[in-house]
């Protein structure tokens, strides 16, 4: 009954709701559970079977709910990025639509949906409070001391309150545009350096480090990167790519309680921690993140 609980925390859904669940093989386990709690309507199918969802997707009133339950894999390579939209609800889907993180694990996905409400709104109201081309510094215990200029916060949906509307679960992240070349100082990644993909081949699957790495960044680019073995590879990889993959592109705060767990997606969700993205995927064929364990985020006052 625990995960239908959580479903019906952030999506608002009855007892006269319709679930159905687009799985593929890598995460049916967990919509099998939440089938087997036998607590609402809930019809699981596999992506593979297009013909079969597409139809009943179709059918369902706006009370109902759409939860999109991946991998990576297929959604990257499989083509259902080219039915479903992380936060963008397909026109033709009337009912309301729920999309998961991809790969998350169920442990990951039950403490995150366990987040108190409260929580997320005021973590995401903190950030608002930024002005927008403000300056902000970052500092932590472990020695991030960096100063860079931003845009507003925005954030997506992650509550439907309305019939027919759309959710990305677990709560992730509210997140600002790094302006160009203003940032400069240091990050000392304590938590998490992220898959490095460029252009969707993966160029090195980093995760949790075992001890911190120092990025040293100058007008908005990597120069330099320290530390242990993980470090050592990471620079030889990342400086192997396009300059316009080492530029600081992103400024995120996390807004779920979960404990980490290496995959990026999820630990750049922690609402203990912030996280740095660097290249704009689009223009570059990379966006690469890395997450800081209790930072310190400030506005430095105008002079």
């Amino acid at each position: 009954m625990f995960i239908s609980n959580l479903i019906q925390k952030w999506s608002g859904i009855d007892k006269t709701s319709k679930i159905i669940i687009v799985v593929d093989d890598a995460q049916k386990s967990m919509a099998d559970s939440i089938k087997e709690e036998k607590i609402y309507d809930v019809q699981v199918v596999r992506f593979s079977k297009k013909e079969e969802f597409f139809s009943l997707l179709k059918s369902l009133k706006c009370s109902d709910l759409v939860m999109v339950l991946l991998s990576v894999d297929t959604y990257m390579k499989s083509g259902a990025n080219e039915y479903f939209s992380a936060f963008n609800k397909p026109e033709w889907i009337k009912a309301k639509y729920i999309f998961v993180r991809l790969d998350i694990s169920m442990e990951s996905f039950i403490q995150g949906c366990s987040t108190d409400k409260k929580l997320v709104y005021t973590k995401i109201e903190e950030m608002n409070y930024f002005d927008s081309n403000g300056v902000i510094n970052v500092t932590n215990e472990k020695g991030t001391n960096i100063s860079l200029k931003i845009n507003s916060f925005n954030t997506c949906s992650h509550e439907i309150t309305a019939d027919g509307g759309i959710a990305f679960l677990p709560p992730s992240e509210t997140s600002a545009d790094v302006i160009s070349n203003t940032a400069n100082g240091k990050i000392v990644i304590d938590m998490t350096a992220g898959q490095l993909y460029h252009f969707g081949e993966l160029i090195g699957y980093f995760g949790l480090v075992s001890e911190p790495i120092m990025l040293i960044v100058q007008n908005g680019i990597i120069t330099d990167i320290l530390g242990d073995d993980m470090a050592d590879e990471l620079k030889r990889k990342l400086f192997s790519l396009p300059l316009e993959c080492r530029k600081m592109v992103e400024l995120g705060q996390g807004l779920s309680k979960m404990d980490p767990t290496g995959l990026i997606g999820v630990d750049e969700s922690i609402i203990d921690s912030c996280h740095f993205g660097f290249g704009d995927g689009w223009r570059c064929g990379t966006h690469w993140d890395v997450v800081i364990k209790n930072p310190s985020i400030k506005q430095i006052p105008n002079s």
